[in-house]
């Protein structure tokens, strides 16, 4: 693909974006043209339509942690400048379409005033935080609106990979998409993958594959370390009462959080675990009781 075509084209996998779908997660490895495609799909449908769109992410200090830039560049790549104003804390079109961004963290309240858009495309979605979609979502309510994510998946336990990708409400477009999928990937991007995928090929299946992390980088305990040291828990009373005999000392240990019961959600849990050090000098978490009280 060249000349024209290849400058209004978009990878295949990416067609799903001109499709109608309340939620739209596109997520995967570096290279793929995620952002790229979702910033091109976006300026075409709001040239043919006057629409509203924000674009947030979880953390946005200044316009240069945006968007912006990637816009701004693709409306001239797009041949849109005819159509579209590049201001600097707004992009504007000539039939009313308008662009404008915001960072979720240290905004959230002004988020909710912004119930009249059309589009929300949240980038970098696996920073950010269920507090965060819990208040963005249901603000998004004007008929027909939709919100896109992209994210590069980390843990498993990131809210972006469970709403999104584990447990996606139906008729929500979800796809994957890495750099294989990308037929413009340069080759010297094509490098930096092949030399990570030589020397750590965890980070390279995170990084450039889409796979969420096994573990946090540098964390002192793993799910591997947890699972190859798991103990089944007691059967019955003679059981417990064995392995409480074998204990020389428990202890209760708190987390404070400042939590103010299970419906604040906003704050984080309050850690309590049950373990205790055996004659034998191993120590062993009997219970992990954390939670919001």
């Amino acid at each position: 693909m060249s000349g024209p075509a290849k400058r209004a084209g978009l990878p295949f996998k990416m067609e799903c974006l001109r499709g109608a779908s309340r939620y739209k997660a596109i997520y995967g490895g570096r290279g793929s043209a995620k952002s790229w495609s979702v910033a091109r799909a976006l300026l075409l449908r709001g040239a043919r339509k006057p629409l509203r769109i924000l674009c947030a992410r979880e953390f946005q200090n200044s316009l240069a942690e945006s968007v912006h830039q990637l816009l701004a560049d693709q409306v001239a790549e797009l041949g849109l400048a005819d159509i579209y104003t590049i201001r600097k804390g707004a992009i504007t079109g000539s039939n009313g379409t308008e662009f404008v961004f915001a960072g979720l963290k240290h905004h959230i309240s002004k988020i909710k005033s912004f119930e009249g858009v059309d589009i929300v495309w949240v980038e970098e979605g696996q920073t950010v935080s269920k507090h965060s979609f819990d208040v963005l979502i249901p603000t998004i309510r004007r008929p027909g609106s939709e919100i896109w994510v992209t994210f590069n998946p980390d843990l498993e336990e990131d809210d972006a990979w469970q709403r999104f990708v584990v447990s996606p409400l139906p008729g929500s477009i979800v796809q994957e998409v890495n750099w294989n999928d990308n037929p413009w990937f340069p080759d010297e991007l094509r490098l930096e993958k092949d030399h990570l995928k030589s020397r750590d090929l965890d980070a390279y299946y995170n990084v450039w594959e889409g796979r969420c992390r096994s573990h946090v980088s540098g964390a002192l305990w793993t799910k591997e370390v947890f699972a190859a040291n798991r103990e089944a828990a007691p059967e019955n009373e003679v059981k417990r009462a064995e392995l409480l005999a074998s204990l020389r000392r428990v202890v209760i240990a708190v987390d404070p959080s400042g939590c103010a019961g299970e419906e604040d959600k906003r704050s984080d849990e309050i850690g309590i675990v049950a373990a205790g050090i055996g004659h034998d000098g191993i120590g062993r978490v009997l219970e992990d009781a954390t939670g919001r009280y």
